[in-house]
């Protein structure tokens, strides 16, 4: 699966996991990640699906069906390429988010829904998750912000709660930012991403502390 590893600066320890949306590439979302923290590891994955010239992180039969199959074999595909970059290039998934948009948020919330990866979160950028699949997983260390667009008819802000219910029931500290925009990623949820994760690597280094006591 084509994607790319940039190391992060001052040896931090965290991992950004980036997602991109449909028709993307492995270096639309660097600018987001960058500015939510610009001094973490990214690992950037390009969706292995062509639709019609345009790639993905797995297969639809409409604009508002998955198909069942396909996310499930992708999903397994891109846990597999994880684990193996994880060993590859020494970063820790409990110290990692995701980042994903659109297509890739979806394929972010399938892999937290289904697979123990124990990351530390993930920041979902309009995201409309349309799968039953969902396993028995624990979540209960995770943080998952969802965004969403008050005129975004793509995803609806009613896809991003119903998808906050389905993580909360899995134990994970999830919230919805909501925006005046559409489909579109704009600064706002840039920012509001920058701060959720200046309080999660808090809440870590406090943690560490305490144990370290």
């Amino acid at each position: 699966m084509e994607h790319l590893f940039i190391k992060g600066k001052n040896e931090s320890p965290y991992t950004i996991i980036l997602l991109h949306g449909t028709g993307g590439r492995e270096t639309d979302l660097l600018d987001v990640a960058a500015t939510v923290d610009a001094n973490a590891n990214v690992l950037s994955f390009r969706g292995n699906v062509d639709e019609n010239g345009r790639t993905r992180f797995f297969k639809r039969l409409s604009p508002k069906e998955v198909d069942e199959d396909n996310l499930a074999e992708e999903g397994r595909r891109l846990y597999d390429k994880l684990l193996e970059c994880e060993k590859d290039y020494g970063f820790d998934l409990r110290k990692s988010i995701f980042i994903g948009y659109s297509n890739g948020a979806n394929m972010a919330a399938h892999l937290l829904l289904n697979y123990d990866l124990y990351a530390l979160g993930a920041m979902l950028l309009h995201s409309g998750y349309r799968s039953e699949q969902i396993k028995k997983v624990d979540l209960t260390r995770t943080n998952v912000l969802l965004t969403a667009g008050a005129r975004d008819m793509v995803t609806t802000a009613g896809e991003a709660y119903q998808l906050k219910k389905a993580f909360e029931l899995k134990g994970a500290i999830a919230e919805v930012k909501l925006t005046d925009g559409g489909h579109e990623i704009v600064p706002d949820e840039l920012m509001e991403g920058h701060v959720w994760f200046l309080g999660l690597k808090r809440e870590v280094e406090d943690e560490f502390g305490k144990l370290e006591g």
